[in-house]
């Protein structure tokens, strides 16, 4: 016989959730944690690499400030110290300039008359100048302070931001109807998603994309997450294009566009080591136009640069392709001659680029000038052995060329 009946428990529906709503808020909270710490992954190595960029960005600034405020050191000279400045008002970024002289008294200072569109941002990021020193002949002549703000990076942010958004909408309408596949069709798409994120937190790969997947839902997000890194590729390279044009401007002279001081110490460094190396010679030319100064007082400043833009292009159309020029100065140009061998006088180039200069210079008023160089020469390493000595040893020659023009 059977046993009684027991009475069955009575279901209370409505006081318990079902397995499916359980697994849905489960899935769907794991999901949206998932998603969302991979768009904060993504954004944070964004503005991390923006951050840096911008840094260097400011770094190459000061630097180029640094080289156009020289002169205005040298002579204290404040309506000087603004024009040498003055290009870097135009670079987005810089709300602050300050340039110090060697005691710390101001020169000159320009603060951006465009607001800071994020203070909080900009102090987080920027929080104080970036500062180059200013040297003359080896000695502190000054300080160039640049500060930067939010604006090279509240776009990106702000971008992230509702990218990231309309990320978490999407995948919160994805989740309600993936419950049921969860193991195959969500685990596997957001693992892909947070590979890509891994490589971008990690390894800096903006070029990873999401590839296409089975989810409708989930396709969309890394569409915008492919959308999102498409974007900071692309200020990627802004940033990479940026910091190449400084660094540019920081090594090259701007009227000239030949390589300035910083970049001829850095190139006779490299020349007198790997000379050494091979037990070589090289020369040094030390250019110096004469009778500059009164060029420019009778002419005008105007005049003054179209004679140092042919003195220039006469230089260039002597080298030959492994020599290096260079602007060190106002009217001072330098060229090393390397290699230097038997085969090579260093006084037929120089007669070359006096024979150059001494055609008829047109200047801006349609005047005719003619002008002349002294040069001076000395060989590495019968002149000196280091970049000190031989550049001494090629001053002198020079001068002492000048002192006889000047005799004649």
């Amino acid at each position: 016989m059977s046993g009684p009946d027991l009475p069955r428990p009575v279901e209370r529906i409505g006081a318990r959730t079902t397995l499916q709503k359980l697994l849905s808020r489960f899935h769907f909270g794991i999901t949206l944690f998932a998603v969302a710490l991979s768009g904060l992954t993504i954004l944070l190595a964004g503005v991390t690499a923006l951050r840096g960029y911008a840094d260097r960005n400011m770094e190459l600034a000061a630097q180029l400030g640094a080289y156009g405020v020289e002169p205005a050191l040298v002579f204290n000279d404040p309506v000087a110290a603004r024009e040498g400045i003055e290009p870097l008002t135009r670079i987005p970024g810089i709300t602050r300039l300050r340039v110090i002289d060697d005691v710390g008294r101001p020169v000159i200072e320009w603060k951006s008359p465009a607001g800071d569109p994020a203070p909080l941002l900009s102090r987080t990021f920027f929080p104080r100048p970036f500062a180059v020193t200013v040297r003359r002949n080896g000695s502190a002549i000054g300080t160039v302070e640049v500060w930067g703000d939010s604006s090279t990076l509240i776009d990106y942010v702000r971008l992230g931001l509702l990218a990231g958004l309309a990320c978490l909408l999407v995948t919160a309408l994805g989740t309600i109807f993936l419950a049921r596949r969860f193991e195959y069709e969500l685990v596997k798409p957001l693992n892909e998603i947070a590979t890509v994120a891994h490589d971008v937190r990690l390894h800096r790969r903006f070029d990873k994309r999401v590839k296409p997947l089975g989810i409708a839902e989930l396709d969309r997000l890394g569409g915008d997450i492919n959308a999102l890194l498409d974007e900071l590729q692309g200020w990627q390279g802004h940033m990479e294009s940026e910091r190449a044009l400084l660094a540019h401007r920081a090594s090259h002279d701007t009227l000239t566009a030949l390589p300035n001081r910083a970049a001829f110490d850095e190139q006779l460094a490299l020349r007198i080591a790997a000379a050494k190396a091979r037990d070589g010679r090289f020369a040094l030319l030390f250019i110096d136009a004469d009778n500059f100064k009164a060029a420019n007082d009778n002419f005008g400043h105007a005049a003054g640069d179209a004679v140092l833009v042919a003195i220039s292009a006469c230089i260039r159309n002597t080298l030959r392709k492994d020599d290096f020029a260079a602007r060190i100065g106002g009217d001072e140009f330098v060229v090393i001659i390397d290699p230097f061998d038997v085969g090579v006088v260093p006084a037929d180039l120089a007669n070359r680029l006096r024979a150059c200069i001494a055609d008829p210079i047109t200047l801006p008023d349609g005047e005719s000038y003619r002008a002349s160089v002294s040069v001076g020469v000395a060989v590495f390493p019968d002149d000196g052995g280091d970049a000190t000595a031989l550049l001494t040893a090629a001053d002198a020659a020079m001068y002492s060329e000048k002192m006889t023009h000047r005799s004649r």
